[in-house]
């Protein structure tokens, strides 16, 4: 059973305020987005109104030694039901607002600064160009620039060494461009880095965040060595696929920011000369995009994994058995065992009868359909999302397909 805490804690500074006990809940992650947190109390409601201060104060989970959470957004209380909802996000949720922009000087001052040189055109000196270094450290200097805002100089959060690259980029300030879509695009790149800002426990009584990237060699942010869970460690086992992203030819659009057009195009033949149909994909790319090795790039990264259907398998993972919740989160590695003697213990054979090798069956067993899509091997995937809630005793582990050796 995993045991599961709730703190509020202040989103400038961290200073722990209290720990609550819902009645409900339920917490979501994935990787390269903000998690999410809902709360919800029912009967005994007190004088929360300031405790539950929308984004003055944040909400902490502590699933089993797994922390995330982040800033309070909705409410919704029913006084006749005398219940109250509560959701946080994660900090990554507060960069989607913020632009890419230095404070100007005199900013709280009388006059406000002027964006704009004569004739209109975009003054200079608020641009942010970012040079000589590798895509996870654009990021970070992305997100150390928003933190010189007032309000902000004072969230606790920690960044990692700057590492040189040859990465480049560019944002114009009158675009206005957000640092979440910012941190987005790098990482939907050739060759992008994960990105996460994850909650850390600052001390006793404190909270902050750890802003982590990967690197150009491992851009993807998981452990050194692949978690294994054995079947009898795990419930729940169910497989999704989503052919949605499969695609031959991608397209990637551009150019809002410069009055111009960009579009570039690739094409990988692999699934039509398979006899697919030739199938059309969006890139992922923001369309403030200035150049078109930004939409090349995009356009690589789309097709990359874009040969087979996205293949999701989830499973419900014990959280006092190894390895614990706080050993593992999104981006790490799992390596799943599933043998034949392991079907039957999984339920996914059903009937009399024995197996006699790898997908032979005698008697009268019968073959539950989900045997085809979990066969028996060892299976490397990577974890894209975590989920608990008050409903159940484990958490819901969902890993992606492997497309190379990291996933």
């Amino acid at each position: 059973m995993v045991v599961t805490r709730f703190f509020v804690f202040e989103t400038r500074g961290g200073a722990l305020l209290e720990e609550v006990e819902p009645d409900e809940h339920d917490w979501q992650e994935q990787s390269n987005t903000a998690e999410t947190v809902n709360v919800h109390f029912v009967d005994g409601i007190r004088g929360w109104r300031n405790l539950f201060t929308p984004w003055k104060h944040s909400i902490a989970v502590d699933a089993g030694g797994h922390l995330l959470g982040g800033p309070i957004l909705p409410q919704d209380f029913d006084r006749d039901r005398s219940s109250l909802k509560v959701t946080a996000r994660g900090f990554r949720h507060m960069l989607a607002g913020v632009p890419v922009l230095p404070p100007p000087p005199g900013l709280l001052g009388a006059a406000a600064p002027d964006w704009l040189a004569p004739e209109g055109k975009p003054a200079e000196g608020f641009d942010t160009v970012i040079e000589g270094v590798d895509h996870g450290t654009i990021g970070k200097r992305l997100v150390q620039q928003a933190c010189l805002w007032p309000g902000w100089t004072d969230i606790p959060i920690e960044f990692h060494p700057d590492r040189p690259g040859i990465r480049q980029q560019s944002y114009t300030a009158v675009e206005r461009k957000k640092v979440g879509a910012a941190l987005t695009d790098l990482s939907n790149q050739e060759n992008g880095p994960d990105i996460r800002v994850r909650l850390v426990r600052t001390g006793s009584d404190s909270f902050g965040w750890v802003y982590e990237s990967g690197t150009e060699d491992r851009p993807r942010l998981q452990g050194e060595v692949p978690l294994t869970w054995e079947p009898n460690d795990v419930t729940g086992v169910g497989v999704q696929l989503d052919p949605s992203r499969m695609g031959s030819v991608s397209w990637a659009a551009a150019g809002r920011s410069s009055d111009t057009t960009l579009l570039r195009m690739l094409y990988d033949p692999y699934l039509v000369d398979r006899g697919f149909p030739l199938l059309h994909l969006d890139a992922d790319v923001s369309t403030t995009a200035k150049d078109t090795g930004t939409l090349d790039s995009a356009n690589v990264e789309a097709l990359r994994t874009a040969r087979k259907p996205w293949e999701f398998w989830s499973f419900d993972a014990s959280g006092d058995q190894s390895p614990f919740p706080y050993e593992y989160g999104c981006g790490d590695m799992a390596e799943l065992f599933l043998s034949e003697r392991q079907q039957i213990k999984l339920g996914l054979l059903t009937g009399p009868g024995t197996l006699t090798g790898p997908g032979v069956v005698t008697g009268d067993t019968t073959l539950d359909p989900i045997y085809d899509y979990l066969p028996p091997g060892s299976y490397k995937r990577r974890i894209v999302g975590l989920s608990g809630s008050s409903r159940s005793d484990f958490i819901q582990v969902t890993c992606g397909a492997t497309y190379d050796e990291e996933g």
